[in-house]
């Protein structure tokens, strides 16, 4: 009598690119709701577009690139690696000022008082959800 079960070889490549489909479709939902401005229901503030296109995916950490914003992140999905690190963040120079808020005068003499938008975090606290979510539309539990 020969095996009859699941062959264990392919259970585990099923098991490996489910894996990875999974990590690549969170961070790329993860990703959007990062990028998702406050008249689209998200917590970006917009004036010009730049911050919510300024967000970057890739495995290794996001450098500051001003006017080059795109809000294609396809090429930093394709290179995730279950396993390997990823980061998520956004390249305008403005970024964490806008995130944490700043009340003071910058290098530039330029004088602020603004309040935080927190869309990092609120994008980061919804990780589990999205990770179950994309799991689910995989046939997941």
């Amino acid at each position: 009598m020969g095996w009859t079960g699941t062959d264990p070889s392919k259970w585990a490549d099923q098991s490996d690119r489910m894996l990875t489909a999974l990590l690549r479709n969170s961070v790329q939902a993860l990703a959007k709701e990062a990028s998702t401005t406050i008249p689209n229901g998200g917590r970006v503030p917009v004036r010009t577009g730049n911050l919510a296109r300024s967000v970057v995916v890739d495995t290794k950490p996001p450098t500051v690139i001003e006017g080059l914003a795109t809000g294609d992140y396809s090429l930093g999905i394709a290179a995730i690696v279950p396993g390997e690190p990823i980061f998520i963040g956004w390249q305008a120079r403005y970024a964490r000022r806008v995130n944490y808020g700043f009340v003071g005068v910058d290098s530039l003499g330029r004088s602020f008082n603004q309040s935080g938008a927190g869309f990092a975090e609120a994008a980061a606290a919804k990780w589990p959800a999205i990770v179950q979510a994309e799991a689910q539309k995989l046939g997941g539990r």
